[in-house]
């Protein structure tokens, strides 16, 4: 199925790190010709501009100043703040720690997720994050939530930090993988959560193909029910 998904269909793809969300939300919203809204990286783009105003994330009057400042935009796949293309720029362990803390604070929440419903707004979007399907846009017509074993999800991430040149063991990437999953579980706002309604897929043992086929059978299943 390519480009069959009706234009108000907002798709939801939450989980963990690891879980395998953002190759199969690419390819998901490429086969049903929608369009993509990483918000994980909208996240790390204000981390990014954060770590280049030199300020103290816990400085909340300096923060909510870069927060005002900053303008965040999402072009296609790139992300860019204020006009500079940040896109290979917040993949890294330093931008990650820092997301982290940042999507604890509520005057970042204040900022990001309006910009994010906005940009679900007109629909025919697949939102792909933590959140996504129990704050952004809740109201969405298919929602997924994606999952896998830790050991999976480590050995996902530590090819991912290789391919960027950065070192660490297997055994170290489980354990940043293991914070960040009760960092975003524990969390008091919007923590990350299945929602009701969502469709699992475990990704562990699957295929990218075999999970976005899944993927694609779900959305299917939600556009013939609504055209009944």
């Amino acid at each position: 199925m390519r480009g069959s998904a009706s234009p108000d269909l907002v798709v939801t793809i939450d989980g963990p790190a690891g879980a395998g969300k953002s190759v199969s939300a690419r390819a998901l919203a490429q086969r049903l010709g929608l369009r993509l809204v990483d918000t994980g990286a909208l996240y790390r783009a204000v981390a990014w501009a954060v770590r280049a105003a030199g300020i103290d994330p816990g400085d909340l009057g300096a923060l909510t100043t870069v927060l005002e400042r900053a303008r965040v935009d999402l072009r296609g796949d790139r992300i860019f703040v204020d006009d500079r293309d940040v896109t290979d720029e917040i993949r890294t362990p330093e931008i990650t720690r820092l997301t982290s803390l940042l999507t604890r604070l509520g005057v970042v929440r204040d900022k990001m997720t309006p910009l994010q419903r906005a940009l679900a707004a007109g629909g025919g979007v697949v939102l792909e994050g933590r959140d996504t399907g129990t704050v952004v846009w809740p109201e969405a017509q298919v929602k997924f939530y994606l999952d896998a074993t830790l050991e999976t999800r480590a050995r996902r991430r530590h090819r991912d930090l290789l391919a960027q040149g950065v070192s660490m063991s297997v055994s170290e990437v489980a354990a940043d993988v293991e914070r960040r999953d009760r960092q975003d579980t524990e969390r008091a706002l919007a923590p990350l959560r299945k929602p009701e309604d969502a469709v699992v897929v475990d990704t562990s043992s699957l295929t990218l193909d075999a999970v976005v086929d899944r993927m694609l059978q779900v959305v299917e299943q939600a556009r013939c029910c609504t055209r009944s």
